[in-house]
């Protein structure tokens, strides 16, 4: 039943019709490359020549339009340098099958690690190594094939030559919109109801992972961008605080606070994606300075002060000043002067060398998928006359861009591809049936060239209806070769899609079985944080900083992860395989989200005076310590926890040490009684989590200690 409930899903995800577009200005250009690429081949009445022209500039187009975080310009020359080399490399192995073989699982290998910096990269690999099949599969000699190459170089050129022509828009516009997305989203969270929706990280990493991009050089005109990093960190923590207030007529003077916070955070938004200044009105401030005056916590006040900041940082990022504009407060740590991107990245890469990362197991999973699809692509022939016969290419790109790390995108791009390669064959052979002339045939290509662009985003389904039929007309068409070939594409596109699906499920990397091991890995994280916060509370300036921080960021990486894993584990049918149901992995979910929350309110209220210090609390250092460390064992199916035990523990400790009428709401200072109740409220959500994991729904798998 799960299975067939699996296939449901996933089927539906594959033929759903997104409304996700490219930007039009992208879409434009790249048409134009490929309208440029088609004249040329006209001009030079040299079929030949427009048709791999056109081809070079369709893939170069494609990999530009892929959520460009990097300069428009920057990646159209990495995808035309990584294109044509590519290229020129197949041409050169053109003849020698077994060396052409060797290079080709190198390179499916090395574009499935690359997966590691993300989704559009890894996509922009494969489209390099589709060069290498083109001329390695296509070409008649080594020579037809370097001339194939050549042609293909020029497409990628006028690729980048589009991308030069003006209008240019504003500089770091990917940062910008990065940097807009996240204000944008903490204006929302500022206006939603709950708390938990600000403990969400992933627009921060976004934010981040685009800054992180830029080069060192840039980095200093880019400054005031990177302050409003840093200081949306500092609001998100702020907001939480509001979120969370200690009395009911805190809670009803902190709903204007967060009103006025959202309208200052939507027009700081506005102001970075423009690029020009959208003022927040004086009434506004003035509401949020007088409920900051009448607070008696230091909440809504830092919440002001921060607002203040990222507004002055949104107006110097419109100014396009060079030079340092940061105060040292605002920058960002490890981020602005740190180490630079491309070692980052090589070093992110080289942390998944290893046999239990799923990156590495996909690598190795997707060489070997695409090699054997191109040998039965050599072997099935040409379909009886239909198609070419004695290459492969087709079926080995197909099962490359399927293939992917998780079991619901695989299942899903399998459905929609092969879908839209019997609907666009269909359509093909439709408009295979009047009489093209050369300059028809052009126009048709560019059009459906354009629609094919325009479709990117829209879903495999929408896509592969119109790249089916482009691919027929510009290929086919041009070399001369019968209307039904169109079917040989769609069913090699069928083969294809069908073989990356049984690569997957005969070597699959389940998301549901690596989510016991990033539970564990993230406690871990949580047994070294939450007792070095509370032992911050002993006296003010207690607690290493540095290390504080580095723990926060740990935590918040793997949390994105084991999100991110959650999330793919619905659509998979091995919820057997797992020791919690799909509902135990929403609230496991949920309760992360909750003791992240604790321990960002815990970082906001330590002490700043010696008056606010609660040394008390240093003792449930070792108890969480403790605790933690038994449930990420616990997580992990070593042990089991008995939940119930940590607040019983505690109970204890706080009779013991006085901090019982605290937290009652009794004797005792403001500082104190929210400390007390901070604590009370992350060993509550420790505790609901431990509930949690220890109802596996299949203890006997898993010892008891």
């Amino acid at each position: 039943m799960r299975w067939w409930s699996s296939l449901i899903t996933v089927g539906r995800d594959g033929l759903r019709i997104q409304r996700a577009f490219a930007a039009p200005s992208a879409i434009v250009r790249a048409v134009l490359a490929v309208l440029l690429a088609t004249v040329l081949g006209l001009l030079l009445d040299a079929p030949l020549a427009g048709t791999t022209a056109s081809v070079g500039a369709f893939l170069c187009g494609i990999g530009t339009l892929l959520s460009p975080l990097r300069h428009p310009v920057v990646n159209a020359v990495g995808m035309a340098a990584a294109f044509s080399a590519m290229a020129v490399l197949g041409a050169l192995v053109h003849g020698t099958t077994w060396l052409f073989l060797l290079l080709l699982a190198g390179a499916a290998f090395a574009v499935g690690l690359w997966r590691t910096v993300g989704v559009a990269p890894g996509i922009r690999g494969c489209l390099a190594v589709i060069g290498l099949m083109i001329t390695a599969d296509l070409a008649p000699d080594v020579h037809g094939g370097l001339v194939i190459a050549g042609w293909i170089a020029v497409g990628t050129g006028l690729v980048v030559v589009v991308w030069l022509l003006p209008p240019y828009g504003p500089r770091f516009a990917s940062q910008r919109r990065a940097l807009a997305a996240l204000y944008q989203w903490l204006a929302n969270a500022s206006a939603a109801a709950g708390s938990a929706v600000v403990s969400e990280s992933a627009p921060f990493t976004a934010a981040r992972y685009a800054l992180d991009l830029l080069p060192q050089f840039s980095r200093p005109a880019a400054a005031a961008m990177f302050g409003l990093l840093g200081e949306a960190e500092r609001i998100r923590r702020a907001l939480h605080t509001v979120r969370v207030p200690a009395t009911a007529a805190a809670a009803a003077a902190n709903q204007q606070t967060l009103a006025g916070a959202a309208q200052v955070l939507g027009n700081i938004s506005r102001t970075v994606a423009s690029g020009r200044e959208h003022r927040t009105p004086e009434e506004v401030w003035a509401v949020l300075q007088s409920a900051a005056d009448d607070s008696p916590v230091r909440g809504p006040r830092d919440l002001a002060a921060r607002l203040r900041v990222a507004e002055q940082l949104a107006r110097r990022s419109t100014e396009g000043r060079v030079g340092d504009v940061l105060e040292p407060h605002t920058e960002v740590p490890g981020l602005y002067a740190g180490t630079p991107s491309v070692a980052r990245t090589a070093r992110r890469i080289r942390a998944q060398l290893h046999l239990k990362s799923p990156i590495f197991r996909h690598a190795v999973r997707l060489a070997v998928g695409v090699v054997l699809a191109e040998l039965i692509g050599r072997l099935i022939g040409g379909w009886g006359g239909l198609g070419i016969s004695a290459h492969g290419f087709w079926v080995a790109l197909t099962t490359m861009l399927v293939l992917f790390p998780g079991y619901g995108h695989t299942m899903a791009r399998g459905w929609g591809r092969a879908a839209g390669a019997v609907l666009g064959g269909l359509f093909a052979s439709v408009l295979s049936l009047p009489h093209w002339s050369p300059a028809g045939l052009a126009v048709a290509s560019v059009v459906l060239a354009a629609a094919s662009f325009a479709t990117l985003r829209t879903g495999q389904l929408m896509l592969n209806l119109w790249l089916t039929t482009w691919i027929v007309f510009l290929i086919h068409h041009a070399g001369g070769l019968p209307g039904p070939t169109a079917w040989a594409r769609a069913a090699d596109t069928v083969v294809g899609a069908a073989l990356a699906i049984f690569i997957f499920l005969v070597w699959p990397t389940w998301s549901t079985r690596r989510l016991p091991g990033l539970l564990a890995e993230w406690l871990r994280v949580q047994d070294r944080l939450l007792p070095e916060l509370l032992s911050g509370y002993a006296d003010v300036g207690a607690i290493d900083r540095a290390a504080v921080d580095a723990l926060r960021a740990r935590s918040r990486q793997v949390r994105e992860r084991m999100v991110a894993a959650v999330e793919q584990s619905h659509a998979e049918p091995a919820e057997h395989r797992g020791p919690w149901s799909s509902r135990q992995l929403e609230q496991i979910r949920a309760q992360v989200s909750t003791v992240a929350g604790c321990a960002t309110l815990l970082d906001e209220h330590l002490p700043r005076t010696p008056q606010e210090t609660v040394p008390e609390l240093t003792e449930l250092a070792d108890l969480l310590h403790e605790h933690l460390a038994a449930l990420a064992r616990a997580a992990a199916g070593a042990e089991t926890v008995a939940p119930g035990a940590l607040r019983s523990v505690y109970d204890s400790f706080t009779t013991r040490s006085g901090l019982s009428a605290e937290r009652a709401g009794g004797f005792g200072s403001a500082a104190t009684g929210r400390a007390v109740a901070l604590s009370t409220a992350t060993i509550d959500a420790v505790e609901a989590l431990t509930a949690t994991i220890a109802s596996r729904h299949r203890p006997g798998r898993h010892t008891a200690a």
